[in-house]
């Protein structure tokens, strides 16, 4: 593991998603590779440190020429480094040719954007009936989310709650109608935001809720080696946005159940301690 004084680990107050009751990606990684060490792990809490209001003004150069000198005194040899990163813009510091980003947005491999909930209550909310074909709730942070609700817009069976604006608090009332709505959803939309990927798509996994990603530019889906996604998510690319509704309107009452059963067996992939096994299996 590289030596990075703690600096490169700042704390945070942000909780972001209001379901976050634990670590963030970087926080719980970390902890994982100092009990199954790599020599070329950079370890940097990206979210927390790059969240910080001064980052991108003051702070941004005095962390790349510090982290710059320590790689340098760091080996004579080439080593091949690697970093795992949640934030949605990725390292915002420049590191050695060839290091391999583990991110949840962008990089070199995807990961889950996910996050610890010690008390897993997503998992453990009471079910109920679904009597809703598909639904949204969340700001509207990409062009690719005006265009979605625009296609289904007035469509039977479609709830779209949808905000301008992000902020990184959400209210108890607006977390606890968006765990209801999902619950009675069929399917969560669940469209690319300002990164490539979005926490309801595996926030909806944990509430049996079938969830359909909508993609621009890269499909940023994690462990597509070993996972088919079609058997218990929807993928819907940009220019099939418009067929969203036909797409699942078609979707007959034995193969969602299908789709449900599949979604239960594959669940305990998108954790954060599955994902610190699949990085180290990768490496």
């Amino acid at each position: 593991m590289l030596e990075l004084t703690k600096q490169f680990r700042p704390a945070t107050s942000h909780t972001y998603p209001p379901f976050k009751n634990g670590r963030y990606m970087e926080e719980y990684v970390y902890e994982y590779f100092l009990k199954n060490p790599i020599e070329t792990y950079i370890p940097i809490f990206w979210t927390n440190m790059q969240n910080h209001p001064g980052f991108k003004n003051d702070m941004r150069p005095k962390y790349n020429k510090l982290l710059q000198n320590i790689i340098k005194n760091h080996s004579k040899e080439t080593p091949k480094y690697f970093t795992i990163v949640q934030h949605d813009d990725g390292p915002l510091l420049d590191l050695p040719p060839g290091t391999i980003v583990f991110g949840s947005s962008t990089g070199t491999v995807p990961l889950p954007l996910i996050y610890e909930d010690v008390t897993e209550r997503l998992l453990k909310e009471p079910r109920v009936k679904k009597d809703i074909l598909a639904s949204f709730i969340g700001s509207m942070t990409h062009p690719i989310r005006d265009a979605m609700i625009k296609a289904v817009d007035g469509k039977d069976g479609i709830v779209c709650q949808g905000k301008n604006g992000w902020s990184a608090h959400v209210s108890d009332d607006l977390a606890d109608v968006f765990i209801k709505l999902t619950l009675r959803s069929k399917f969560c939309l669940a469209p690319r935001g300002y990164g490539r990927s979005s926490f309801r798509f595996f926030e909806a996994m944990s509430l049996d809720t079938i969830p359909v990603y909508i993609w621009d530019d890269i499909c940023w889906l994690p462990y597509q080696d070993v996972i088919d996604y079609s058997a218990f998510s929807v993928i819907i690319h940009k220019d099939d946005i418009q067929k969203t509704y036909e797409i699942l309107s078609s979707i007959s009452d034995d193969k969602y159940e299908e789709m449900q059963c599949a979604l239960r067996e594959v669940r305990h992939k998108f954790t954060l301690e599955w994902m610190c096994k699949y990085i180290y299996n990768f490496l």
